[in-house]
């Protein structure tokens, strides 16, 4: 048996849980020991504790930065979690190295955890980053790849601030410097959980292992679709974003049949756009059975949410709110499966969503991409992640090969 510590630093909502659980699941099977240190606890007892797993606080970044530099690429995601700091950093690796010595793991698994990631620099673990492709950019160039709307020329610019603060960092901790800043992930294998087509950055090498796309499709509560005639959307919204009063009112004025889950959606709210054709969920649908009803899907672009709308060959709207779903939407345009609203001069949601519901390209090039990826499912994900990482430890009968979708 050997204990495995499953790291998780950055990001919100219930995604890195949900990948993590399903690997830990997959390891436990194996007889392995899976230990989570997670950035959200409050998530964690419903879907980790019951299972009886065994759970612990990340550390994590606190203070909010004043004024902070405006950066276009994956250094704005380290810069997030801290690394503009040299102090805050040194202490935030200084906690995870706490970690690694009372858990003693025999292999360190990092999702969206970049100070994990550089805190076991140096360690006797192997270490392996599984994510999205937005969370494992490309490392081949001297700089991270850019952001939509950065230029690629700015960007060792962008890497060059992080890069003194982390080095100042680990002159602190009496640690070897980076080289630069995509040298982070020097050493570390890494395993993509996306479809190549809709990951966010295209530009890898064989460095990384493409295991499909990581989702939960089979749990949630029952799709009550409201009746009547018109087309069924549903949508999967965040109750804070500024747009919602006028993506609902497009969608009741096109005469859409609307399944809307926004977590967080005030009473008052939902009063005021509840009707016929619009019917709330209060909590996360059963994608599977909601996907096979729906003509339609809205959504700000989780790569989940992308991923099960493309299989499941449906068109998308998609609504982006950072940089991340920026990406994401990018990616699904290109391939000629949705169309995303982007902020400044251009379409409304009321002209794209007529589009959509309109024009069969979209609905064509959906199901021939759901059609050319048949094999393709969400909970045969973490079984080839977990076969990947019992071959590192020595624990599979067999080399398995590569999980490509």
């Amino acid at each position: 048996m050997t204990r495995v510590l499953l790291a998780w630093e950055m990001g919100a909502n219930l995604g890195h849980i949900d990948r993590l659980r399903s690997l830990a699941v997959a390891l436990r099977g194996q007889g392995h020991e899976p230990f989570f240190v997670v950035r959200d606890l409050a998530r964690v007892h419903g879907r980790l504790v019951r299972e009886g797993f065994q759970v612990g606080q990340a550390p994590v970044w606190l203070p909010r930065l004043a004024n902070p530099p405006r950066l276009g690429n994956y250094s704005a995601v380290l810069a997030s979690a801290g690394w503009l700091d040299a102090e805050g950093l040194a202490g935030l690796v200084t906690a995870w190295r706490s970690w690694f010595r009372l858990l003693q793991p025999g292999l360190i698994v990092c999702d969206h955890a970049p100070t994990a990631l550089l805190a076991a620099r140096g360690q006797s673990s192997p270490v392996w980053c599984v994510g999205s492709s937005f969370e494992i950019p490309p490392t081949g160039g001297d700089s991270f790849p850019p952001f939509p709307g950065a230029n690629a020329a700015d960007c060792p610019g962008f890497d060059a601030q992080l890069l003194a603060s982390a080095q100042a960092a680990l002159r602190l901790l009496g640690d070897a410097p980076l080289g630069r800043l995509p040298d982070l992930f020097a050493g570390a294998r890494r395993v993509l959980t996306a479809l190549p087509a809709l990951a966010h950055y295209a530009g890898y090498g064989d460095e990384v292992h493409w295991a499909g796309p990581s989702f939960v499709a089979d749990v949630g509560a029952d799709a009550v679709w409201p009746e009547g005639p018109g087309a069924p959307v549903l949508a999967y919204l965040d109750a804070a974003y500024p747009g919602l009063d006028a993506v609902l009112g497009a969608l009741k004025a096109a005469g859409c049949r609307v399944l809307l889950h926004a977590k967080g959606l005030s009473p008052a709210a939902v009063a005021r756009h509840e009707g016929a054709g619009l019917r709330f969920s209060p909590t996360p649908l059963r994608m599977d059975a909601a996907l096979k009803r729906a003509a339609l899907v809205v959504s700000h672009g989780g790569q989940g949410t992308v991923a099960a709308t493309a299989l499941a060959g449906l068109p998308h709207l998609l609504l982006p709110q950072h940089a991340e779903q920026a990406m994401a939407a990018r990616r699904v345009a290109e391939a000629g499966l949705g169309l995303a609203l982007h902020a400044g001069p251009g379409p409304d949601v009321t002209t794209l969503l007529r589009r959509l519901l309109q024009e069969r390209r979209f609905r064509d090039a959906a199901q021939g991409f759901a059609q050319a990826h048949p094999h393709v499912q969400p909970q045969r994900t973490a079984e080839a992640v977990a076969a990947l990482l019992t071959r590192e430890l020595g624990t599979a009968p067999a080399p398995v090969g590569d999980a490509h979708p």
